[in-house]
This record gives C-alpha cells, sequence and structure tokens, in this order.
C-alpha cells in the first residue's frame, strides 16, 4: 500500500485514535463505586480504599482535581480486574492520554502537512507484511522548474518567435543524499 503525506497523517492519527478507542472502552463499561481517601495524605497523591466483589483493594492515584478536605472519592474499576482503578473524573481518566495524543497529533501535522526538510513535498510511504513495516520513497523536485499554468517556465506563456531556453543544464544531475 502507497500513502502520501496526507493520507499518511490520516492514517497515522485514525491509528491512535482507534488504539485510543479500545483502551477507553473497557473503562466506559467498568463499574462504578465509592473510595476512602486512607493516610498518608500527600500533596500530589492520594491513597484509596474500595470494596469490589466482597474484597478490599486500595490503590494510589494522582490527586489532579480532589480537594485536600474531601474524604470520598468516586471511582471506576475493571469488572474483569478490580484491583485496577481510576478516578471517575476528566482528570482522572481522559486527561493524559488526550494530552499524549495532542502531541502526536501536533508533531505529526508538523512534519506531514507542512514542506520542510524531514519530509520533502513528494514523499510516498510504502505499507509491507513484512519487516520494513513502513518505508518510503522520496522524489526531490528539480530546482528552478515549475510546471504549471501560468508560469514562466511554460512554453506557452513565451513570445511568438523568441527562442526557448534549457530549463536546466543537461549535464547538471541532481544527487540524492543517502
Amino acid at each position: 500500500m502507497q500513502f502520501g503525506k496526507l493520507k499518511m497523517f490520516f492514517y497515522f492519527n485514525g491509528l491512535i485514535m482507534l488504539v485510543l478507542l479500545l483502551y477507553f472502552s473497557p473503562w466506559l463499561f467498568s463499574k462504578v463505586t465509592t473510595a476512602k481517601v486512607i493516610t498518608p495524605y500527600g500533596v500530589t497523591t492520594i491513597q484509596l480504599q474500595y470494596e469490589a466483589n466482597g474484597k478490599q483493594y486500595s490503590n494510589e492515584h494522582m490527586r489532579n482535581d480532589i480537594p485536600f478536605q474531601q474524604r470520598t472519592v468516586r471511582i471506576r474499576y475493571l469488572k474483569f480486574h478490580p484491583s485496577s482503578s481510576k478516578v471517575d473524573s476528566f482528570m482522572g481518566m481522559w486527561a493524559e492520554p488526550l494530552a499524549w495524543w495532542s502531541v502526536l497529533l501536533l508533531a505529526s501535522a508538523m512534519l506531514l502537512l507542512t514542506n520542510n526538510a524531514v519530509f520533502s513535498k513528494g514523499t510516498i510511504f510504502n505499507i509491507h507484511k513484512r519487516f520494513p513495516w513502513i518505508s518510503m520513497d522520496e522524489f526531490y523536485p528539480y530546482h528552478g522548474y515549475v510546471k504549471g499554468p501560468g508560469t514562466k517556465n511554460e512554453a506557452g506563456n513565451r513570445k511568438p518567435g523568441a527562442p526557448m531556453r534549457p530549463l536546466l543544464n543537461h549535464s547538471h544531475r541532481l544527487k540524492r543524499n543517502s
């Protein structure tokens, strides 16, 4: 399969979105309970104790937006693994994965949606079933030659009877850095 830079941007971020959806789906259908904040009280972390399926569990979580005077917290725990829990709030469940995705989204947008020195304008990405899974072909445009309507290099733009000038010296070869 071959992709240009724009398609690669959408496929890469779509893959990240699919992974995040798979990550969040068990948490969306998890059980909710109320946990007690137990000692020691930390500045950035809290110890929570909760009961699930008749057993007591305790976990350490980031404090995030939980005030110091609050002694109970609503949490979510997985049905198939009750010792895994998260604080049931935006900061407790969604903030960190979405922040990492936004960093990757920004980096991939800068690399794949702009013309830069990392990926040239004509880069083609090849996806393979065997190692290496992704390879790329770069096509470097010739300098000084712009193809398209309304450009000075187009033969239709010259005055009648004017001599044609070569666009590039024929002895000139563009060398590719490997």
